[in-house]
């Protein structure tokens, strides 16, 4: 079990929980799921990456727009407990302090956001445009030395990039280029004595990854943007978890996305077998109750301990709470909060 303290990330006030193998957070929309999995997410990757960086390209603000907010001012310090380390952001006399974690429960961490399928499709359009663009500049600007036409494509092809840096995409791609390729693309920094710190910034090398899909019928190779939207969160998972080292922390929101209920089953499976294999710790947000079933079926069949589950039901008044939702031996699980709601508006 990992000992978690969360105060003053977004709508999160003061919240303790464990984590477990298998981590799952279940409520109502707004209530605070994928702000306490990005909290985690967070702090374990803070330990080896600048965290100012890291909030921007999560969030897309600093952290004055991150941290709760009473009465129209931000609340601070920020704090993120994992066991004995700690993430601590604070403002003293207006200036900002951060004290990052020395260390983390995970080797690496992973984040699957929930548009995972829109961001893969524009992570292999990516190099379509830049060829594009390059054949297109080589044609249409007259003669000129070769670093001329260089300079032109490289701008128009950052200026792409940039444009679609919507959060968490850039951080999401990283994560990506990272687990399928093994290439290490987090921004590298230090000091040196005497002259300061320093920080090198890093470009996913999109432009050499294809990702490509056969037809089981037909045999036929299909890009992203023509496969279906279930076969392309299956492969999604498969290829980022595929390579990630054992003892890796990953975060997927919604796994239920584009399928139906058998479907959610099966991967729901697939998740926990690549979790087993490779001793992971998982964390997933979800608005379904058929991963949660799964789950205990495989606690009934003995494929997973009781407290290798940890699940939790997510309200707000008007601050994050969690309740814990028991998951007994014989793997039956407790009724979630709003099971005799939603029972007496259908019957």
């Amino acid at each position: 079990m990992i000992e978690l303290r969360v105060t003053n990330w977004r709508c999160i006030d003061d919240l303790e929980l464990e984590l477990s193998k298998i981590n799952v957070f279940i409520g109502p929309n707004s209530t605070g799921k994928s702000s306490l999995a990005y909290a985690i997410y967070f702090t374990s990757k803070s330990r080896s990456y600048d965290p100012q960086t890291l909030i921007t390209q999560l969030y897309g603000y600093d952290f004055s727009k991150i941290a709760r907010v009473v009465e129209g001012i931000p609340q601070f310090p920020i704090i993120i407990k994992l066991e004995d380390s700690e993430l601590s952001i604070n403002y003293v006399n207006g200036r900002l302090e951060i004290k990052r974690p020395s260390k983390s429960p995970w080797v690496d961490e992973y984040l699957i956001p929930s548009k995972r399928i829109g961001y893969i499709q524009i992570l292999m359009l990516l190099p379509k445009l830049a060829s594009e663009i390059i054949k297109r500049s080589e044609t249409a600007l007259p003669p000129s030395p070769a670093s001329i036409q260089l300079t032109f494509t490289k701008f128009i092809y950052d200026l792409l990039t940039s444009a679609l840096q919507i959060p968490p995409f850039s951080l999401y791609a990283i994560d990506y280029v990272r687990a399928t390729t093994g290439i290490k693309v987090e921004s590298i920094e230090g000091s040196l004595r005497d002259v300061g710190s320093y920080i090198i910034k890093i470009t996913p090398l999109i432009s050499l990854m294809e990702l490509m899909f056969q037809d089981p019928f037909t045999k036929l190779e299909l890009p992203p943007d023509l496969v279906p939207d279930g076969l392309l969160d299956f492969a999604i998972f498969d290829s980022m978890t595929k390579k990630i080292p054992n003892n890796s922390l990953v975060v997927i929101e919604e796994p239920e996305i584009h399928k139906n209920p058998l479907k959610i089953m099966e991967f729901t499976e697939y998740i926990v077998s690549r979790v087993l294999d490779k001793n992971l710790t998982l964390i997933t947000t979800t608005q379904s109750d058929i991963p949660l079933l799964t789950l205990g079926r495989f606690v009934r069949i003995g494929n997973l301990r009781a407290d290798d589950v940890k699940i939790y039901y997510f309200t707000r008044t008007p601050w994050t709470k969690v309740k814990e939702i028991k998951v007994y031996d014989d793997g039956v699980i407790e009724s979630l909060p709003d099971f005799e709601e939603v029972v007496a508006k259908l019957f």
